[in-house]
C-alpha cells in the first residue's frame, strides 16, 4: 500500500489515478501542522474578511454575527443544496485528497484541525457524496460544505455511516473549507485519464483496420506528416508506421478514404487536447485558489476560482473526440464493403443472406450520437445568480461531467470497430500480419473466432475489456 504524503509538492492527476486505484495511506509532511498554526494566527491577526466576518453571495455587505460560535457551522449548513444522483465513490475520494493537498499549504487560513480531520477521514476509506448537481465551474460549495458536515458527524457518509472526524467549524474555517473546486477537478482527473487510455487504444485498432483494406501506407509517411507537422500528429503517424511496420501486402488503392487517409489529423489534434487538459487538470490541483486568500497575515479577495480555462479545454477535448471518433464509425462501414476488403458483406459467413457484423454499425452510430450531444460546449453558457452579484458561470462542472458521461459511449463505439477489424484481419487472405501488428492480434485473443451469425453483445463488451491492454501498446 503507497503512502502519500501531502504538502512537500502538489499531487497531480497521475496521484489521484492511482489512489482511485489503490487506495493509499495519506500523512502530511512534518512542517504542515507548525505552518498552518503560523498560518492561522497571522490571519487571525486581521480577521475581517468575506465569509468570516460577513455573509457570502448578496450578503457579502452584512456582518455576519458569530456571537454564538455558530456562524461557520450555519454557513456548511446552508450550503449543502446538491441534488440529483451521487458520484461513484471515487470521485468522492478523489474530491477529498485533492482538497487534502491544497489545504496543506498556507495560505487559506483554516484551522489544522480540519485538514486533519479531512486526512484522517481518507485513511478511514470514508468518502462523502459528491451530487451530480451544484456546481457552475466556480466552487464546488455544494459539495464541499456535505463533505463538510460528514467530517461534523451531521450526514452520514457515502457508506450510510455517521462518523465524527470534527468537533467544530470555526468561521475562519468555514469558507476556506469550501471554497474551492475540488470536485469538479476531481471527476476532470478520472475522466481525462480515461479518455487518455481510450485515445491511445483506438490507434492499434485504427492499424488493424487499415490492414484489413490494405490501406497505402504513404500517408503516415513521415513525409505526409511533415506536411502540416504538430505534436499530435507527428505522435500519431509515427504510431500507425509502427503498427504498420513489417506487415506485407501490396495496397489496394493510391487514395483511401479520408477516415483513414487523415488518420494523423484526426487523433492527432485530440492527442494535443488530451495533453493541453491533463496540464489544466494538473494546474488545477496544484493552485491555491480560496477566496478570500491570505498573505502575510494581509488579506486577498480574488476571482481565480473561475475555471473558464478548464471549461474551455474540457469542451475542446470533447469536440477533438467526437471528430475522431466519428471516423471510427466511418472505418467501421467501409470493413463491411467488399469494394474495400475483399471478403463477404458485413464479414458474413454462412447461408446466404447471413448478416455477419452488420448491426455493429447500429450501435457504433448510437453510442457515437451520444458522444456527439454530449460534446455541446458548456462554456458558451453562463448565468446570473444571489441577486446578480455572482453574475458570471464557467460551468467547467458541467462539461467536466459531460466528458465522464460520453466514456461508455466511445469505448463502445472502439469496441464496435475492433470487433469487426479483428474477424476482417483474420478472414484476409492476401496480408501478412508484421511483428506489431502481430502483438495487437495477440491481445485480441479473447475475442472469439466463430463468424457465423450469433449474438455479438459479449464479443463487443470483451472488446471493450481489452482496451487498455491495447492501449499499454502505443508507446
Amino acid at each position: 500500500m503507497q503512502t502519500r504524503v501531502l504538502g512537500l509538492e502538489p499531487i497531480t492527476i497521475a496521484d489521484v489515478v492511482a489512489d482511485a486505484a489503490s487506495a493509499g495511506t495519506v500523512v502530511l509532511a512534518p512542517s504542515v501542522e507548525a505552518d498552518l498554526l503560523a498560518d492561522a494566527a497571522a490571519t487571525a491577526a486581521n480577521n475581517v474578511a468575506y465569509g468570516r466576518t460577513t455573509g457570502v453571495g448578496a450578503n457579502r455587505d452584512e456582518s455576519a454575527d458569530d456571537s454564538d460560535g455558530m456562524h461557520g457551522r450555519r454557513l456548511v449548513r446552508s450550503h449543502v443544496t446538491g441534488a440529483g444522483p451521487v458520484l461513484p465513490p471515487e470521485v468522492g475520494r478523489a474530491a477529498a485528497l485533492v482538497r487534502a493537498s491544497q489545504l496543506s499549504f498556507p495560505g487559506s487560513g483554516i484551522p489544522f484541525d480540519m485538514l486533519d480531520a479531512l486526512v484522517r477521514s481518507l485513511n478511514d476509506g470514508r468518502t462523502a457524496p459528491v451530487r451530480t448537481f451544484g456546481g457552475l465551474g466556480t466552487g464546488d460549495i455544494t459539495s464541499l460544505a456535505e463533505l463538510a458536515l460528514c467530517l461534523l458527524g451531521e450526514l452520514p457518509w457515502q457508506d450510510g455511516e455517521h462518523h465524527r472526524y470534527l468537533d467544530h467549524v470555526q468561521a475562519s474555517g468555514a469558507l476556506a473549507f469550501v471554497s474551492a473546486s475540488a470536485p469538479t477537478i476531481a471527476i476532470a482527473a478520472l475522466a481525462v485519464h480515461r479518455l487518455d487510455v481510450l485515445a491511445r487504444a483506438s490507434l492499434p485498432i485504427a492499424a488493424l483496420s487499415s490492414l484489413a483494406i490494405r490501406a497505402n501506407r504513404e500517408q503516415w509517411s513521415e513525409v505526409a506528416a511533415e506536411t502540416r507537422p504538430s505534436p499530435g500528429s507527428t505522435s500519431v503517424a509515427a504510431a500507425m508506421r509502427h503498427f504498420a511496420a513489417g506487415s506485407r501486402y501490396d495496397h489496394a488503392r493510391t487514395q483511401d478514404p479520408l477516415s483513414f487517409r487523415c488518420i494523423p489529423f484526426v487523433a492527432g489534434p485530440l492527442r494535443e487536447s488530451i495533453d493541453e487538459v491533463t496540464a489544466e487538470v494538473d494546474r488545477m490541483i496544484a493552485a491555491r485558489a480560496e477566496n478570500p486568500r491570505y498573505a502575510d497575515g494581509v488579506v486577498h479577495h480574488h476571482g481565480s476560482f473561475m475555471l473558464t480555462g478548464l471549461a474551455l479545454r474540457l469542451d475542446t477535448v470533447r469536440l477533438a473526440a467526437t471528430q475522431w471518433l466519428s471516423t471510427s464509425l466511418a472505418r467501421l462501414v467501409k470493413l463491411h464493403d467488399p469494394d474495400d476488403t475483399g471478403q463477404a458483406r458485413f464479414l458474413a459467413a454462412g447461408p446466404s443472406g447471413s448478416s455477419g457484423t452488420m448491426v455493429l454499425e447500429y450501435t457504433a452510430a448510437s453510442a457515437l450520437r451520444t458522444v456527439s450531444h454530449l460534446a455541446d460546449p458548456a462554456s458558451r453558457h453562463t448565468t446570473s445568480i444571489s441577486v446578480g452579484v455572482e453574475d458570471h458561470a464557467s460551468f467547467a462542472t458541467r462539461g467536466a461531467l459531460a466528458l465522464r458521461e460520453s466514456l461508455d459511449a466511445f469505448a463502445a463505439v472502439l469496441g464496435c470497430e475492433l470487433v469487426a477489424a479483428v474477424r476482417a484481419v483474420r478472414g484476409a487472405l492476401d496480408v501478412t500480419p508484421g511483428a506489431a501488428i502481430t502483438e495487437v492480434l495477440g491481445v485480441c485473443d479473447p475475442l472469439p473466432s466463430d463468424v457465423v451469425d450469433r449474438p455479438l453483445a459479449s464479443d463487443v463488451a470483451t472488446a471493450v475489456d481489452l482496451l487498455p491492454a491495447l492501449a499499454s501498446l502505443v508507446r
